[in-house]
């Protein structure tokens, strides 16, 4: 049975389009106005409303009507049996609607249902030690007994090794794909590709048919930690591709962990390097697991007191949804630095802020 496409999915199709309009303007209109049919449709004195939206770009979206383009993506996505998860489903993943330029939606085949902050990531290079490959097995397979999602990117080496090892133990999976969600890259995937929608999904913000151009794979990074609660980075040389998810990770307030390796391996410089500069070491894989199930991504409302305090409030004001250093709260609230760490603190285990390496804070939602 092909999965059902809501009637206004070729709006949001259709706004993405709109020249000018990129994941943080589109962010910030949905905010505005919830739906992209009610952007198209408000007379564009209601548009005006929406702050930082500049005058030209709205004179664009009220010119736009080049529906039809959208109507063959439809029937292409019907075809291929891929469902469409807006920003505004409860499918789409939670964490992904923290980073500050989310993809409005996402075309997925399979089962995404994460629900929870048991995500992580488990990334590396394409070209694995035996000790690489050794480390990838054995992670992935405690991870999945565990409870948690291992999201990767299905490139070769490691990101295969984490999704077929969460298979294999009967885990769940997420590959995000850099291309169209029709096109496996690479082509030697295609198995894999398979099996991963029988244990959770493929991914992606492209449209069918997008080819995997280079410049789409650093855009993908950022879902892929964005997604996920932590980031595992198991092998990596300095340039690799991993270290743009790993700096994506950390500009999103996520934990990065590192495998340490052997000094003269070309592919252990990656995370040796990390370690050196405030990645969590893997010292072993149970050290691992306990310190991700102390991570609180999503805090339960329900934990927190009905009325927020005077003193939470206080320093409420000068934290928020993106990472904010313990310095600035302490300069900017202009109480004393004792009396700010023990409200964080407290406020920490009652669930409304979060405190990330670095001594950053963000106010959960």
């Amino acid at each position: 049975m092909s999965p059902k496409i809501k009637d206004d999915i070729i709006y949001w199709l259709a706004l993405k389009q709109v020249q000018g309009i990129g994941n943080v303007i589109y962010k910030k209109l949905i905010n505005a106005f919830n739906t992209p049919d009610r952007i198209f449709k408000a007379p564009i004195e209601e548009l005006r409303k929406a702050e930082g939206i500049p005058e030209s770009l709205l004179e664009r979206i009220k010119a736009f009507n080049n529906f039809e383009e959208h109507e063959k993506e439809l029937q292409a996505i019907k075809h291929l049996d891929v469902s469409i998860i807006t920003f505004n489903d409860e499918s789409y993943p939670p964490l992904l609607k923290q980073i500050n330029d989310p993809p409005p939606y996402l075309y997925v085949k399979g089962d995404l249902s994460i629900k929870d902050n048991k995500v992580v990531a488990v990334v590396g290079t394409r070209y694995p030690s035996p000790y690489g490959q050794t480390a990838t097995k054995e992670l992935a397979q405690r991870l999945v007994e565990e409870g948690y999602t291992i999201v990767s990117g299905m490139a070769r080496g490691i990101d295969s090794m984490a999704h077929k090892s969460a298979i294999d133990n009967k885990g769940r999976t997420v590959a995000v794909f850099g291309c169209g969600i029709n096109v496996v890259y690479p082509e030697s995937n295609k198995e894999l590709s398979k099996k991963i929608i029988d244990h959770g999904a493929l991914m992606t913000e492209y449209p069918i048919n997008t080819p995997p151009l280079q410049m789409n794979f650093p855009e993908r990074n950022r879902i892929i930690s964005g997604m996920s609660t932590a980031l595992i980075v198991v092998e990596a040389s300095l340039n690799s591709g991993t270290m743009i998810t790993v700096s994506h990770a950390l500009d999103q307030g996520r934990e990065v962990f590192a495998a340490p390796g052997q000094i003269y391996s070309m592919m252990s410089q990656g995370t040796n390097r990390l370690i050196k500069h405030g990645a969590t070491m893997i010292d072993s894989i149970d050290t691992l697991i306990e310190e991700l199930n102390n991570l609180t991504s999503f805090e339960d409302k329900d934990k927190r007191p009905q009325q927020v305090p005077d003193a939470y409030a206080d320093i409420l004001k000068y934290v928020s949804n993106e990472p904010v250093a313990l310095d600035t709260v302490i300069s900017q609230s202009n109480i004393e630095t004792s009396k700010v760490m023990s409200i964080l603190t407290e406020m920490e285990l009652n669930g409304f802020v979060k405190q990330l390496p670095g001594k950053r804070y963000i106010k959960m939602e």
